[in-house]
């Protein structure tokens, strides 16, 4: 590409390698960004051709990209995100990881879309950039650092408190498989363990102070559209739950409409009814300071919150959103003042909320069941509601002591290791915990089991009926009982959401989450208004398709099959409130079925076949799998 014809994109890629010290710039190749826009689509591309199945997600040689999307930066609304992708720590397969707040756009105002690592340092390192200065400095006397501590020491150094950092903590150094890389203190890209492979790689952390902005083909269209997009959002039947109480008003909808919250271990269905007014939306609201949103958002679905009562009283923090009040409930602690300190201390630790509270509701359950002890666990107690524990645990995860160490290493891995007959309460999909019981309905089950990054509602989850508007279809997506138009609707809700992963903006005010809000027509708009390129909403939905294609294809040549689109038997065997119960393994097989048949893939091995993948203009990826023997010729 070249620089001074293009608009949208900032036109250039840095290649770091951390083994040899050099960094490399280079253009953003044309083709690529047509085909893949940008964010998690170039990201997901680059992973394929680079790494390879034999490459560990800690081997110095896998990748850890970050990337943008060409309306990253710009006057959209929600253009605040960017992915980072790798060989993930938890799956061994594809993983990739979005974040919002304010570091996405400043590197595009420095003129990169992306940043590629490979490599390991000798020393701890982190890259300053600074416009057009991109060098590796010594990062010696932050690594042992926390995230907030690191924050504050690298403004002084530079002596800007406005750049922007992407870092990892305690946790990422000590290659706990949940790491999640921070920026603005409390915004996460925590799925996948991308805080540990760059913890692997000796990169404490990414800063950066932009100044050049983004350029745009058509500014007096973009203000048209900025006001036109407000009045939209501000419009959509979800924006006063969303703009007031964040994602916690989503306890509500889970545990009283849909019957489900996971709770203990999933040993629960939903919170008692007992206990959750102390723990639903309205009691969240009680701890509300003020609202805060990520870089040109008006949705403001952030807080600064602050303790209310008992030992965490005066506790104030921010980044606490639906994960860590279920955080909660899966260690069986109904108070909000501990999630509120369980959020704090994961963003200063640098770990994924989620993933040390799984991790310890499947030890509770072990010890409840008598199958672990105080000889087990350092003396400590995990008892259900145990908040002492749970905090000391959490500790001893972060710095891999003890007990702890076998927990860092999330719970597939450590009840492997464990043993004892503890595998069966180890409840994951492709080494990836499950964060929303498939047992609520069809839909949910499909989409978390065919995710590409391990069970996950941000992939293809429907949670609006944008499938049954597009295609003119009756579809209501509250009613998850019936099978009908459930694989179509995943299918749609994938490819339209990596769209969305790869221009990038927030999923929250688009079609993922409401169908008056933001879909394919907008992003065609907005494509041509920010690139000049005439998109219409069918192409992108195609490169959507192309996208999700690539992520499988990855899975595919690291060794997974339709065998890894599944659950544990708990959730076959073991029925709920919900309407379904529970899966019925025949119905669900069949519904697999019939998706992979729509998708073009392989109905026996769940691979993408060498036709879809030439349809889609990926023959490079169809010969090299037909090379591995993993598809037909």
């Amino acid at each position: 590409m070249e620089k001074e014809k293009i608009f949208g994109w900032a036109g250039t890629i840095i290649r770091v390698d951390l083994t040899r010290e050099k960094i490399v710039k280079q253009p953003l190749p044309k083709e690529l960004a047509m085909n893949f826009l940008g964010g998690a689509g170039i990201n997901a591309k680059i992973l394929y051709d680079e790494v390879g199945p034999e490459i560990d997600p800690f081997d110095p040689e896998n990748r850890l990209i970050f990337g943008t999307g060409p309306l990253t930066g710009t006057m959209i609304p929600t253009s605040a995100r960017y992915t980072v992708t790798a060989k993930g720590a938890f799956t061994f397969a594809f993983a990739d990881s979005n974040s919002g707040g304010h570091f996405g756009p400043e590197l595009k105002f420095a003129g990169y879309d992306h940043i590629i690592f490979q490599g390991r340092a000798t020393n701890p390192v982190y890259l300053w950039i600074d416009d057009d200065k991109v060098e590796l400095r010594d990062a010696s006397k932050i690594w042992g650092k926390d995230v907030f501590q690191s924050d504050d020491i690298l403004k002084e150094e530079i002596g800007d408190p406005d750049i922007k950092i992407a870092l990892i903590g305690p946790a990422g150094e000590n290659l706990v498989r949940d790491a999640a890389i921070m920026n603005d203190r409390a915004r996460a890209a925590g799925w996948g363990g991308v805080g540990a492979v760059m913890g692997s790689k000796k990169l404490k952390a990414i800063a950066v102070r932009g100044t050049k902005g983004v350029q745009v083909a058509h500014p007096d269209k973009i203000e048209d559209l900025f006001q036109k997009c407000v009045e939209m959002m501000k419009g959509s039947a979800k924006y006063k739950w969303y703009s007031y109480y964040g994602k916690p008003w989503l306890t509500w909808l889970r545990n009283e409409k849909q019957k489900s919250n996971p709770t203990k271990n999933f040993n629960l269905p939903r919170v008692p009814a007992s206990e959750f007014p102390k723990v639903d939306h309205e009691a969240f609201a009680k701890h509300i300071v003020r609202w805060k949103g990520c870089f040109n958002c008006q949705m403001h679905c952030g807080h600064v919150l602050r303790g209310l009562a008992g030992p965490f009283k005066d506790v104030v923090g921010e980044g606490y959103e639906y994960n860590q009040m279920i955080d909660g409930y899966m260690m069986g602690i109904f108070d909000l003042n501990f999630v509120l300190k369980w959020a704090v201390e994961t963003n200063r630790l640098g770990i994924d909320c989620d993933g040390p509270a799984y991790a310890i509701a499947w030890a509770m359950e072990l010890w409840e069941r008598g199958l672990i002890s105080e000889k087990d666990t350092d003396g400590i107690k995990l008892e259900w509601g145990n908040q002492e524990a749970a905090l000391a645990m959490l500790n001893k995860i972060v710095y891999r002591e003890g007990f702890g160490d076998l927990l860092a290493e999330g719970t597939r891995l450590a009840a492997r290791k464990f043993g004892k007959g503890t595998e069966k309460f180890a409840h994951q999909v492709k080494g990836g915990r499950i964060e929303i019981d498939p047992r609520t309905g069809w839909a949910t089950a499909l989409s978390h089991a065919t995710s590409t990054r391990g069970s996950d509602h941000l992939k293809g989850m429907p949670l609006s009926n944008a499938y049954g508007k597009w295609y003119g279809v009756e579809y209501n997506y509250a009613d998850d009982s019936s099978t009908e138009h459930k694989p179509e609707a995943v299918i749609f809700f994938e490819n339209m959401n990596a769209v969305i992963d790869s221009l990038t903006v927030c999923k929250n005010v688009t079609w993922t989450q409401s169908e008056d809000s933001f879909g394919l027509p907008e992003f065609a708009e907005w494509m041509y208004a920010v690139t000049g390129y005439e998109y219409t909403p069918e192409q992108l939905l195609r490169i959507g398709e192309r996208i999700y294609n690539v992520e499988r294809a990855f899975n595919s040549k690291c060794g997974l099959t339709r065998d890894d689109d599944t659950f544990p038997e708990k959730f076959f065997t073991e029925p709920i409130e919900s309407k379904i119960k529970c899966l019925d393994r025949e119905t669900f097989e069949k519904l697999k079925d019939r998706y992979y048949m729509l998708r073009g893939w392989d109905v026996k091995t769940g691979h993408p076949t060498k036709a879809k993948l030439e349809e889609l203009g990926l023959s490079d990826i169809a010969s090299d799998l037909v090379k591995r023997g993993i598809i037909q010729g």
